[in-house]
């Protein structure tokens, strides 16, 4: 009697697990895919499931390199980058360290909240990217000073490599619309984002890096795109948030406010160029500037992809390219005159004065300055 009633009891407790593990993972999630990848969509309160839910393995894009040419220089290392092995889920998440791995669900499950409040929906895309085996990879990198183009760029790279890019910040717009590494720094990303200079603020939180590429824009446009964001910061229409938006003619010329954040950060601008050279006298440097990138898309981010040791074919990166990545591409600034005279002749100033502390040392062949001494409006 006793053992007929231990296998009636484990017989219940089954069905019952059964039951409960529909009722979570059955009724609570929907997962499907989209052109940018893999969505994940849940029902209101199912606080923990959103990330399980991209343990579950649809299968990817092709990530393959079908290039039979010898690859470059300093690509062999690379082969496995590009190529995406068997693994667990779409994000092949097993390749994050624990702590890392903590700081992904941490800034996944902040996206899921903020897309609920905001869009009044649970639904978080992952993006088009992977993480990859970080042993023996640098740390790189992803650099700028606000307002230059790096969410831009992190879209260009994750298009034609496959790989996730990181981030040393959680941005949760960034997040809830496809930025799967938002939140994840070191070398399991292809590179990850700072605004930070070498050595300073929260870049100290990750172990050095090994190698940097920095993204350098014209002051005059990086001024207005950053002030662009930090006015447009509360946007709540999806897709169209503080990284694409732009201020009406009132926000500048003689706006108090206009006038002290100039004078703030274009100092700031300065310190972020003095710092990024003097890096890249000691450790590997590849500059990028945002004119060149606007004017030649493939080769400059070809010429990304090589310094990041990740191989490709010209026709993978032409094709991808093609679909045109403007998620969080800022719109052209609106046509009218930013600055007054007083303004221009302080941000020239600037110019100078960098260009005076780059060759005090010896750094005026790392980052070419001159180039920014004429403003186009």
């Amino acid at each position: 009697m006793a053992a007929h009633l231990r296998v009636f009891i484990a017989v219940v407790s089954v069905l019952t697990l059964l039951c409960v593990s529909y009722l979570i993972l059955g009724s609570d999630f929907k997962i499907h895919r989209t052109s940018l990848g893999v969505t994940m969509s849940r029902a209101p309160f199912a606080k923990d499931a959103v990330l399980n839910a991209v343990k579950l393995q649809p299968q990817p894009p092709s990530r393959g390199n079908t290039d039979t040419s010898p690859m470059k220089e300093g690509q062999q290392l690379s082969q496995s980058l590009s190529t995406r092995g068997p693994c667990a889920d779409s994000l092949c998440l097993e390749y994050l360290s624990k702590s890392v791995r903590s700081d992904f669900d941490k800034c996944t499950s902040k996206g899921v909240s903020l897309s609920k409040k905001r869009f009044k929906s649970a639904t978080l895309s992952n993006g088009i990217c992977h993480f990859v085996n970080g042993a023996g990879r640098r740390r790189v990198a992803l650099a700028s000073f606000p307002g230059s183009g790096n969410t831009w760029v992190r879209g260009l790279l994750e298009m034609t490599s496959g790989i996730c890019t990181g981030s040393i910040y959680c941005d949760f717009s960034l997040r809830s619309n496809g930025f799967a590494g938002e939140g994840v720094r070191g070398s399991s990303v292809i590179a990850f984002k700072t605004h930070n200079s070498p050595g300073g603020g929260q870049i100290s939180r990750v172990k050095h890096y090994e190698a940097a590429v920095y993204i350098i824009r014209s002051p005059w446009d990086t001024l207005v795109a950053e002030w662009n964001r930090k006015n447009t910061a509360n946007s709540s229409v999806r897709n169209e948030t503080k990284h694409s938006l732009s201020v009406g003619v009132e926000y500048f010329g003689s706006n108090q406010e206009w006038e002290s954040y100039l004078h703030t950060w274009a100092d700031r601008w300065q310190n972020s160029v003095i710092k990024w050279a003097n890096f890249g006298k000691q450790r590997p440097l590849l500059v990028v500037y945002f004119e060149d990138l606007k004017a030649n898309v493939t080769g400059e981010v070809e010429r990304m992809l090589d310094f990041l040791q990740v191989s490709y074919s010209r026709e993978q990166v032409e094709e991808r390219l093609e679909q045109n990545f403007t998620l969080f591409k800022r719109r052209h600034h609106r046509e009218f005159e930013h600055y007054t005279t007083e303004q221009r002749a302080y941000i020239t100033q600037v110019i100078a004065k960098t260009e005076r502390e780059l060759e005090n040392s010896n750094s005026t062949g790392v980052i070419e300055i001159e180039r920014y001494w004429v403003h186009e409006k």
